[in-house]
């Protein structure tokens, strides 16, 4: 097998390709190991591994993200393995035997090398995992990068790179109620709230799509999605019965989990249809969230930038609050183009 680079855009079907790769594996007796930058990505690759991989196949998918300790001796009864970049460090300064019978390793977000915090850690498991396997195929997912060829030499392996995006993006910034696109387009956008953010996302709600807005923090995405659901309380028109109805299941469920302060402050958030999603939330809460957003009942999410690195979330606007962030030593810096 031929190892690839795949440089790609977001939602382009590049995660499609490397579950057929590894398909193709597990047929021939194979054992795949996918590798993630993040917990919350990778509870969404290991369903979609036991969704599209192990269901009605007789294989087996396991996720394995904390405890840096163990060289998790259980996994060798496993045919697909998610884990995280750092856990994955940690199986090979351990040394984990079933490595060895690894012939597919995916790496996904491959363009992370570049970052300063957790580039070097994925960079060593790679060239750990060159030296240890070196029969292995070996698949990078990464978005559209300038230097795709140069990472797939140090690889050995083919890069295919494609600028093919199933959605159009357009990309504009927002002064006011008007919105300026590359190209020299110009929109002006219905005046619905004095509040840039809230105008911009009841815009787009009212049109009958949902939005995404990236904050810095937790605070400030807690806070954007309180002021947010203020905002469809004073607009009811905009979420249908149906939808309140529904959004008030998924609140149910939320409150299910626990009925601590935070799960309360949550659940109130969604049934006003929107939602905070930050490191701050459990498994159980992100799944509820992302799957209220995935059947278009919850009209807006307020999200760090950690839902950035991965987790699918199509929506019709995503908006960026803030384009720089303070750095320790450094001050305010421009968040990088790839975030």
């Amino acid at each position: 097998f031929r190892s690839v680079v795949l440089a790609t855009p977001t939602a382009s079907g590049e995660t499609a390709v490397a579950l057929m790769a590894a398909s193709n594996h597990l047929a021939r007796g194979g054992k795949v190991l996918y590798l993630v930058p993040l917990k919350a990505l990778a509870s969404e690759k290991i369903e979609d591994c036991r969704k599209l991989l192990c269901r009605r196949t007789g294989f087996k998918a396991a996720i394995s993200t904390g405890d840096y300790d163990s060289s998790d001796p259980w996994l060798a009864d496993y045919d697909v393995i998610v884990v995280t970049n750092e856990k994955a460090d940690s199986l090979l300064r351990h040394s984990a035997p079933w490595i060895n019978d690894l012939s597919l390793v995916i790496f996904d977000e491959l363009h992370l090398l570049g970052e300063p915090d957790r580039g070097p850690t994925l960079e060593m498991v790679i060239a750990r995992l060159k030296r240890r396997l070196p029969e292995a195929q070996l698949i990078g997912l990464s978005a559209t990068i300038s230097n795709a060829e140069e990472i797939a030499s140090w690889l050995n392996a083919e890069p295919v790179v494609s600028e093919w995006r199933p959605v159009p993006l357009k990309e504009g910034v927002l002064h006011g109620r008007r919105l300026e696109f590359a190209g020299g387009k110009v929109q002006e956008l219905k005046p619905m709230d004095e509040n840039v953010m809230v105008n911009m996302v009841l815009n787009v709600v009212s049109e009958g799509g949902q939005a995404l807005v990236f904050a810095l923090t937790r605070s400030k995405a807690e806070k954007h999605a309180a002021r947010l659901a203020k905002a469809f309380d004073e607009r009811i028109e905009l979420i249908s019965l149906e939808d309140r109805k529904r959004l008030e299941r998924y609140a149910e469920r939320i409150l299910e989990i626990d009925r601590s302060s935070f799960s309360e402050n949550l659940a109130q958030l969604v049934m006003r249809g929107t939602a905070f999603h930050h490191a701050g939330l459990s498994h159980a809460h992100r799944s509820i969230i992302e799957e209220a957003f995935r059947s278009r009942v919850l009209k807006a999410v307020v999200a760090t930038p950690t839902l950035a690195a991965g987790v699918n979330l199509p929506a019709r606007l995503v908006l960026i609050t803030e384009v720089r962030r303070y750095q320790p030593g450094y001050g305010y810096q421009l968040i990088p183009v790839l975030e």
